[in-house]
């Protein structure tokens, strides 16, 4: 039995202490924001006790979720690492290069486990294309389309500091190195900053990955939309034909045949569920865990990549930054 923390007690806040809720092994005792209603919102929700700071805590903790806005992932990443505590991080790790090498370091020199939460790798229709992707022979291309709706709500105006690459699309990213078993070698973009944010609300990728594989890759918020589900159009395109998946539930095969599956998606919060349950299983076990902090860390160097090849207007290596 894990003593389980969550640090940050907004809505994904909340996602996580349901599962660790309904996982075996995890005692969810610390729920822990500096809006200290926010903390006892949840602990009377779920259980524990509401703190303003880990400092507080008065149980030995096992594990934490950080689920804080990204800008303040580093400190407590590390605070928590220097405490001997198991990290799971929400996406994305940092929105800093520098920062996210120092922890994936930190986390292989003291073999403390950081689990990012790149929770699509568990979805049942990403499960199945991971399979079905072999059928397609050598990969030539991938092409990912990914749009959410926007709206103006005061709990969300965090995202416009973040922007559509770091919280829609590291999701996408990642799904493609984990279902080709690639990483991104270089990288032009082009990003869009109409609806007047801190960061951008539309990013358009051009990646070369490892095996000559190129890709297309573009993301945005859309503002009067409803949200709907059908959020995901991720194809590979390989020497035997495409592979086409609209998330949440259809995969197109058109190999040496045509074909459609439908595959049931989880239900609701399950997802969490399932991949807190996978990440407690693989710390009680001393098992590694992936996606690990060198996922987490990737997926920065990218966005970051994408970021100073829109700036400077040329390509940028990921081994440059």
């Amino acid at each position: 039995m894990l003593n389980v923390g969550i640090i940050g007690c907004g809505g994904i806040g909340r996602l996580h202490a349901n599962a660790y809720s309904k996982v075996k092994d995890a005692n969810l005792c610390a729920l822990i924001d500096t809006d200290i209603g926010r903390a006892e919102a949840l602990a009377a929700e779920f259980g524990g006790t509401a703190y303003l700071s880990i400092d507080d805590v008065r149980e030995k903790l096992d594990l934490v979720s950080v689920v804080t806005p990204p800008a303040a992932h580093f400190h407590i990443v590390m605070d928590l690492l220097s405490r001997g505590i198991a990290v799971f991080c929400e996406k994305p790790l940092t929105m800093d290069v520098s920062q996210a090498k120092a922890i994936e370091k930190r986390s292989n020199e003291t073999k403390i486990p950081v689990g990012i939460g790149f929770k699509m790798r568990y979805e049942p229709i990403f499960q199945r294309a991971k399979e079905l992707v072999p059928e397609l022979g050598k990969i030539f291309a991938v092409s990912a389309v990914k749009n959410q709706p926007f709206d103006d709500d005061p709990n969300r105006q965090w995202i416009k500091k973040t922007g559509c690459m770091y919280e829609l699309s590291v999701h996408d990213y990642d799904l493609i190195h984990w279902i080709l078993n690639t990483e991104p070698a270089a990288v032009r973009a082009e990003l869009d900053y109409s609806l007047g944010w801190e960061r951008e609300n539309q990013a358009y990728l051009t990646v070369d990955y490892f095996g000559g594989i190129k890709g297309q890759l573009m993301s945005s918020y859309s503002i009067g939309t409803v949200w709907t589900g059908y959020d995901l159009a991720l194809s590979f395109v390989g020497e035997n034909g495409y592979m086409r998946i609209e998330r949440p539930d259809r995969i197109v095969m058109n190999t040496k045949d045509y074909r459609v599956e439908t595959v049931e998606p989880l239900g609701g919060m399950d997802v969490f569920v399932v991949q807190m349950q996978s990440f407690i299983d693989k710390v009680l076990k001393k098992e590694p865990y992936f996606p690990n902090a060198a996922d987490g860390a990737l997926n920065t160097i990218l966005v970051e990549a994408a970021n100073r090849a829109h700036r400077e207007k040329k390509r940028v290596l990921l081994n440059d930054m």
